[in-house]
């Protein structure tokens, strides 16, 4: 089986930003809904992944005035969609064998 190619956070955090950037918060939340709760990534686990993910290229980071206080919104850039299709392809046919050997 081929090892993943991200880190199962990154992939996730890649999933979030797939339709547009998004804060810190906004990828956590959008995490913890999407999965029903199965996913809870933490702040402290978060945003050392995004910061990676930054240095890697596959994200890019700008700072919008978000009323009271700026927030930093991070957005895939074409290698981070690159990646994502990877690691998205990848998983769906490790969660379609995992199907297939839990059925028995």
């Amino acid at each position: 089986m081929a090892e993943p190619t991200l880190p199962r956070t990154a992939f996730l955090v890649l999933v979030a930003l797939q339709h547009g950037g998004r804060h810190g918060y906004d990828i956590a939340a959008f995490i913890d809904d999407k999965s029903g709760g199965f996913f809870k990534p933490s702040f402290g686990a978060l945003y050392p992944v995004l910061h990676k993910l930054e240095q890697e290229g596959l994200v890019r980071g700008a700072w919008m005035d978000g009323g009271a206080r700026r927030k930093k919104v991070y957005s895939l850039t074409r290698t981070g969609k690159k990646a994502l299709a990877v690691e998205r392809e990848r998983t769906v046919a490790e969660a379609g064998a995992l199907a297939r050997l839990v059925e028995g």
